[in-house]
């Protein structure tokens, strides 16, 4: 009597099927910008990759709006990103390039903004009121009252409507007087641009390097902070925080907070200050080799892990950090660092190198687990 095998679908690949599932719970939404690669181009279409089961289409309609050149520029297997339009019921997605773009233009319009930093624009078209300019992506007014005098020589008298026209390849300095994105905008002054540089170069001149000033920090960026000195924006970059490391400025700054800088850096030419909070204190590499003396062992924090090693601060000293080399992890073998330690772990290390001048500290892991104990 024959034995009946009972039959089971097998999936050839689970680890495929796992993916797909993962991807099908993915829902992006109209407004959302995404990281993609681009897939394929032709005249006809642009498929970009982000990710999902399909690829996402630009619009049909941004794709006739596009130059030979612009096409061009494209090329598959560059990272771009993208401004999500619609999604389909079948799971089609809409998606634009220069949408995506503007968004980072309107950023920078607001720090510059924020900042009072001016730019350099050229006059692409005008209009009866004043003049266009463009700042990336987007499309900027500059109205005739915020023009400087000396352009109404070349005005065309004989016909107002077209007076600012020969205004047009003219290149302006322009500060940023409003940012209204949800109304689409961007309005600039050449006047407050004259006024605001006159008045910026005075205040810097004012200043010296290497004096202390307060300041008030009047907005935080990913990069670091920009602090009010009398009147003028400096930039506080991320790495004149602290000796430490410092993964967030508003672990170290509040907007809003009036504090002492030293004055770093002053470049008249190009109007810009730059500032440092951890020179108001001792370098702490000035004494390093007290603390680490090649051979000694010492207790660190693992702060950072990178596929050539894992970065550690000194549990006494956190401003002072050193690399354990891969190859200073273990005794075995290691294809990646987070298979001996992980961010947070508090090790005790022995010191292999130690640069002062460079900044660097060597340390060993495996050296310091195979040593024998001290009597």
């Amino acid at each position: 009597m024959d034995s009946a095998i009972p039959m089971f679908d097998v999936d050839p690949d689970p680890m495929a099927s796992l993916l797909d599932d993962y991807m099908d719970t993915r829902r992006w939404h109209r407004g959302e910008i995404v990281d993609g690669v681009i897939a394929s181009v032709n005249p006809r279409s642009i498929l970009i990759d982000i990710g999902g089961k399909a690829d996402a289409v630009v619009h049909p309609r941004e794709l006739e709006r596009m130059s030979d050149d612009d096409l061009r520029s494209l090329r598959p297997g560059q990272d771009v990103s993208v401004y999500v339009i619609e999604t389909d019921s079948d799971g089609t997605m809409l998606v634009s390039l220069a949408r995506a773009a503007q968004q980072s233009d309107w950023q920078k319009a607001q720090e510059l903004m924020e900042s009072g930093e001016t730019v350099e624009l050229s006059v692409v078209d005008a209009n009866k009121g004043g003049v266009i300019v463009r700042l990336g992506e987007l499309r900027g007014f500059v109205p005739g009252s915020q023009l400087m005098p000396n352009w109404r020589r070349y005005q065309d008298s004989a016909d107002p409507d077209r007076r600012w026209r020969p205004l047009i390849g003219k290149v302006l300095k322009l500060s940023v007087i409003e940012v209204t994105a949800e109304r689409n905008r961007l309005i600039f002054s050449e006047r407050g641009a004259y006024h605001r540089r006159a008045t910026k170069r005075k205040i810097l001149e004012g200043l010296t390097i290497g004096t202390v000033e307060k300041g008030v920090v009047s907005n935080i960026v990913p990069f670091g902070a920009f602090v009010n000195v009398n009147g003028v924006d400096g930039l506080l970059h991320v790495s004149e925080l602290s000796w430490k490391r410092v993964n967030d400025p508003q672990d170290v700054v509040q907007a809003g907070q009036t504090i002492d800088v030293f004055i770093l850096d002053i470049d008249l030419d190009k109007e810009r200050l730059g500032l440092s909070l951890k020179r108001l204190k001792a370098d702490p590499w000035s004494t390093v080799e007290d603390l680490c003396s090649v051979g000694n062992l010492v207790d660190v924090t693992i702060v950072n892990i990178t596929p050539f090693g894992a970065f550690a601060s000194l549990v006494d000293r956190p401003e002072l950090e050193g690399l354990i080399h891969i190859s200073e992890l273990s005794e075995l073998a290691v294809e990646h660092p987070d298979q001996v330690v992980s961010v947070g772990d508090r090790r005790t290390v022995r010191v292999i190198s130690v640069k002062p001048d460079q900044r660097r500290i060597a340390f060993s892991l495996r050296s310091a687990e195979t040593a024998a104990p001290e009597a």
